[in-house]
């Protein structure tokens, strides 16, 4: 017999083990006590592998995927299940393509069926009942690249080699071999939450517990103009043969990145040309309506959209609905007596509702100004008038609920989504989801324009995303136009920018997690110069030098 040692358990209880003890073997007994799942275990402050050994007393805390770092490991090892799955079933690869507001949109190399979705699912249950276990390697860079290459992946051999690390780890599961950005659950045992839907001919929507949906699994609502919009990048990316991030980097290493951001721009603008244009031909549209999560780049694209149907003849007035919030004394507060600016009640819709249908029946009005220093609307803006061209443009987080523009007909009205849906794979089972493109933008934009640390942009952002699961995802069904407003090199800019603010986390924030993994997330996209980014970019709206900034 070792020495005994004392291990608390998630603080709830102690046992004691002799000394080299696994953190699996704990795991066990709370199990037991509990009767809770395990996805993770954090051990001397850090996420710790199950066949780490324990020496002297400590305390380990275990979690399910409840908890934010939980919610990622579950996220990779749920793909790491569907990719054996679809292995076993069909001897087909799975290639997760773009992260959707309730999930991960898959496609597979073969024409899918619904008994092939049904099949699926039963599949994965069958293996996470097996419990296989999920091992972590460390193994030679060399091996590595040479494992992928000789499995067709090069992609991922490319990937590797850009890191310059001499090992690399790679988690095993019933003899295959991966890497993801992310710790993965000590086995299949509890990766049985989940949810399948099918979209087209070979993809399909992976969903998972959501901690922004209260941790349990979110309706999928089938939007056909989300799916159209994924789908067209990805038939430009694919003409291009630019779908990933290995295939961006040989365009910034031979030096063709310049004239691949002018292509890229090309197509992103002519979308919202097109878009224009519909708008221009249509006599009835009195208002566009430009909604969207943050860091969408609502702002730059009401500019932008203005700019263009000028083009067409048309006169627009542009509006943003944070000019119209209430002033600060009359704003409500949540229950925890905090002023709630996200809420719809938070604008002031008597007069907003009041000006914008002044103005659609040609009378003049003065727009207030919104003064964020002293929490108050100011009048000092010049009287406006529409007249037959005009058409006005009004941007902002409410504007896809008609309960903003209650008083205008549908009809008289134009809606747009715009989201960055991220438009470039890492590798064929890894991607850079969109919240967390929209979220590298916000820590950019926060620190250039509000002097704002990290820290403060990832403590807020949990907040963020459940106001937009309240006042936007809900709406998106009932839009006229999608847009993606992502570039497929955009990370590479982005990375100059973000990657020193998120080394400055210090090793004791509890965010600090949170920002190694997004430094793992873009570590393999090569660094790209901004000069290249016209000042109109939607880009310029995080990085600084928008031809729209004031």
């Amino acid at each position: 017999m070792g020495n005994k040692i004392n291990i608390n358990i998630n603080n709830l209880f102690s046992v004691n083990y002799d000394s080299g003890v696994t953190i699996e073997e704990v795991s066990k007994d709370y199990r037991k006590v509990t009767g809770k799942p395990v996805i993770g275990a954090i051990y001397d402050d850090q996420i710790a592998t199950f066949d780490t050994k324990v020496y002297e007393s400590a305390r380990i805390d275990f979690f399910d995927y409840t908890t934010p770092e939980g919610n990622k490991i579950y996220q990779s090892g749920l793909k790491y299940l569907t990719i054996l799955a679809a292995k076993e079933l069909w001897n087909k690869e799975v290639s997760f393509k773009y992260s959707l507001d309730k999930g991960i949109y898959a496609e597979v190399d073969k024409k899918l069926t619904e008994k092939d979705i049904l099949n699926l699912k039963a599949k994965m249950h069958e293996i996470a009942g097996y419990g296989y276990k999920i091992n972590k390697c460390v193994v030679k860079k060399h091996d590595a690249m040479k494992y992928y290459d000789s499995i067709g992946h090069k992609e991922k051999a490319s990937n590797i080699n850009n890191i310059p690390n001499s090992f690399v780890e790679l988690f095993e599961l019933n003899h295959m071999y991966n890497y993801f950005y992310s710790e993965m659950p000590p086995s299949t045992k509890d990766l049985n939450t989940f949810n399948i839907e099918k979209i087209g001919s070979h993809g399909f929507v992976l969903m998972y517990p959501r901690g922004d949906f209260n941790y349990k699994i979110p309706k999928f609502d089938y939007n056909q103009k989300i799916i159209d919009e994924l789908l067209s990048y990805s038939n430009w990316s694919n003409k291009l043969d630019v779908t990933n991030v290995a295939s961006l980097n040989k365009i910034v290493s031979n030096s063709e990145i310049r004239m691949f951001i002018k292509m890229n721009n090309i197509f992103v603008n002519d979308k919202l040309y097109a878009t224009a244009e519909k708008i221009s031909k249509n006599k009835d549209i009195k208002v566009v309506l430009i909604g969207g999560p943050s860091s969408s780049g609502k702002t730059t694209t009401s500019k932008k959209l203005q700019t263009y149907l000028k083009s067409y003849g048309v006169k627009p007035i542009v509006f943003s609905t944070d000019d119209y919030f209430l002033n600060k004394v009359d704003s409500p507060k949540n229950e925890k007596g905090e002023y709630d600016f996200e809420c719809l009640e938070a604008i002031d819709l008597k007069l907003f509702n009041s000006q914008m249908e002044d103005l659609i029946n040609g009378k003049e009005v003065v727009t207030p100004t919104y003064n964020f220093v002293i929490g108050e609307k100011e009048f000092k803006n010049k009287p406006i008038k529409m007249d037959k061209d005009s058409i006005l443009i009004i941007e902002g987080l409410h504007c896809l609920n008609d309960a903003l523009t209650r008083k205008i007909k549908r009809e008289n009205k134009f809606k747009i989504l715009v989201c960055p849906f991220t438009p470039l794979a890492v590798d064929r089972h890894n991607h850079l989801s969109t919240i967390d493109m929209r979220l590298i933008r916000r820590i950019v934009r926060d620190n250039r324009t509000r002097g704002r640390s990290v820290v403060d942009t990832l403590e807020e952002w949990p907040k963020v995303k459940d106001g937009e699961n309240i006042y936007i995802f809900p709406y998106e069904q009932d839009v006229d136009a999608v847009l993606n407003t992502a570039f497929s090199y955009e990370i590479g800019v982005l990375r100059v920018y973000v990657e020193p603010l998120l080394y400055s986390v210090p090793i004791e924030s509890e965010y600090y997690e949170e920002s190694r993994r997004l430094l793992g997330a873009i570590r393999t996209f090569f660094p790209i110069s901004s000069e290249y980014i016209e000042d109109d970019s939607i880009l310029r709206e995080f990085i600084g030098g928008s031809i729209y900034e004031k």
